[in-house]
């Protein structure tokens, strides 16, 4: 687009101008946080975009604007915020774990021991799917 991004539908990180691009994270114009967090929701909406894309079907998968960012209060204390689009709260630990928006130790030791486990045992491995932890964004799944 004019300002440098590839141009996607927010959605389903489909390029607007040509239906065999798709793009997620800093190189796209979707209006959100570029974090890990946001990629991590947008990677399996895309592989199962580009999947329904190749087979002919209506793209399935769809990305809400899901993203996060930890922030650091204190020491080994930190407030975990998440949102979706217009910035719009989707806290998905407040209720197991209590409150996001207070500093907390718990949401430290989480940033700090939990999510480097998750990101290298699940979400490189593709058992991992951003919020919706180990469950994959549409129940529609491809065969081999």
């Amino acid at each position: 687009d004019e300002a440098g991004w590839v141009a996607v539908n927010n959605a389903t990180t489909q390029s607007t101008k040509f239906a065999n691009i798709f793009s997620l994270g800093d190189a796209s114009s979707m209006p959100n946080s570029k974090t890990a967090a946001a990629i991590t929701s947008q990677a399996p909406v895309l592989v199962d975009n580009i999947r329904a894309a190749y087979d002919g079907k209506e793209l399935p998968a769809k990305y809400d604007g899901y993203a996060s960012c930890p922030l650091l209060t204190g020491h080994n204390e930190l407030m975990l915020a998440e949102f979706k689009y217009g910035g719009i709260p989707k806290e998905t630990f407040a209720p197991i774990l209590g409150s996001q928006d207070k500093p907390n130790m718990l949401y430290y030791y989480l940033k700090k021991d939990f999510f480097p486990w998750v990101y290298w045992h699940g979400f490189v491995k593709g058992k991992w799917f951003g919020s919706r932890g180990p469950l994959r964004p549409v129940d529609y799944l491809y065969g081999p």
